[in-house]
């Protein structure tokens, strides 16, 4: 007699999708120390896809989601990543497990702040800290608060963002590492108000907490802002000894996104010391990654630089297409007055080449800009600097004395 069997395939292929899971959170675990490589990175997001099909297997998709989370913020692969978040994000919500949902709110806040999605990153991060302050974590809404401080920064919203950091400073009393985060979002407000003593008070104490405990990416962090405020106060020697400190610790921790704003900085600060050919090396290798990760403000950022140095090289030709592609992408963002800035820096160029046609097309077109930004902090600047173009364009300045 012969016995009746039965095959269930979706037992087997949950079965299946679960030891990939496994498998994958071992590849986690034996690299948490080092950047993963591509191959790694493949069979672990198609573990995960697997995973996050079925809902059922949601502890394993979990799991892997808050242990891949850290590695991906240092990768070039956002776009790919956001899927991921919010489908776990999602899962979260659906089966009421608050725990994850807020770690995942707080990263997928930090993917929308470095995707310049600020507004949608400030919201993320509110929720998570209204989360955070139900559960009682306190480690947690510390972070947030850091974080979303530094996206209103971002915003332009300076005051909000100094309350935010300076409650998480208060709130950070057992916690080294964010009393030096708090420390260094304050340190980039007071750059914003141009108040480059005060920055360098701020970044130095965020420096020295995080020397004190070892927290190697966090002082990356600090090396490269310490670079920026003393490029800005004029010392140039230091500010490159610290941007090349912060390019070297990035590149220890496989940070290629971070490492390639220390280059865009630390080309602008080889152009001011005259070296536009090492200027040109490290903002082209800066240029890459942003344009791989589509990060718009570091790539309006660096076709600024890059603009700059094409002048410096008499590469007329780039440098006038550099300041365009600059100005495109900060109108783009929404950004009018630091698009405006850069084509003040174009039309002088024109005018210098005796291109004054050109640049006084370019010059009505300002003018037009200008009054859309009438009350913005940079107007009165603006208008003046404009002014004075407009002084150079005049029939007048071309009369002999």
């Amino acid at each position: 007699m012969a016995l009746d069997s039965t095959f269930d395939s979706s037992d087997v292929f949950r079965q299946y999708i679960e030891r990939n899971a496994a498998y994958a959170l071992s590849l986690l675990k034996a690299s948490s120390s080092q950047v993963l490589s591509r191959k790694k990175l493949t069979v672990i997001l198609q573990a995960l896809q697997y995973t996050l099909s079925l809902e059922s297997l949601w502890p394993a998709s979990r799991e892997l989601l808050l242990a891949l989370a850290p590695q991906m913020e240092l990768l070039d692969l956002r776009v790919l990543w956001r899927p991921y978040l919010q489908e776990g994000l999602r899962q979260s919500l659906k089966l009421g497990d608050q725990e994850a949902e807020l770690s995942l709110r707080y990263y997928l806040g930090n993917f929308l702040r470095e995707s310049t999605d600020y507004d949608e990153a400030i919201e993320q991060y509110q929720r998570g800290m209204t989360l955070a302050a139900a559960q009682g974590n306190v480690d947690m809404e510390v972070r947030l608060l850091n974080r979303c401080a530094f996206a209103l920064r971002r915003k332009g919203k300076l005051k909000k963002a100094e309350r935010f950091a300076k409650r998480a400073l208060a709130l950070a009393v057992s916690d080294p590492i964010e009393q030096g985060y708090s420390n260094l979002v304050l340190g980039s407000i007071r750059y914003d108000q141009r108040q480059w003593d005060e920055c360098l008070v701020f970044s130095y104490r965020a420096r020295d907490i995080w020397l004190a405990h070892d927290a190697r990416r966090q002082l990356a962090w600090a090396y490269t802002n310490l670079g920026v405020a003393l490029w800005r106060e004029g010392n140039l020697e230091e500010a490159k000894k610290n941007l090349e400190q912060g390019i070297l610790y990035f590149d220890e921790l496989g940070d290629i996104v971070h490492q390639a704003s220390a280059k865009l900085n630390l080309g602008a600060v080889l152009l001011e010391q005259n070296e536009p050919q090492k200027a040109l090396f490290f903002l082209a290798e800066a240029e890459k990654i942003f344009h791989t990760i589509q990060d718009k403000l570091r790539m309006a950022m660096v076709a600024n630089n890059l603009a700059h140095v094409y002048q410096a090289m008499e590469n007329w030709e780039d440098a006038i297409g550099a300041f365009q592609q600059s100005i495109s992408l900060w109108q783009e963002m929404g950004e009018m007055a630091k698009a405006l800035n850069v084509l003040h820096s174009l039309i002088s160029l024109l005018i210098d080449l005796s291109q004054k046609n050109s640049a006084q097309i370019l010059l009505q077109e300002a003018n037009k800009e200008l009054a859309m930004i009438e009350g913005h902090p940079d107007y009165e600047r603006l208008a003046a600097e404009f002014k004075l173009l407009e002084m150079e364009l005049s029939p007048a300045a071309d009369q002999p004395m």
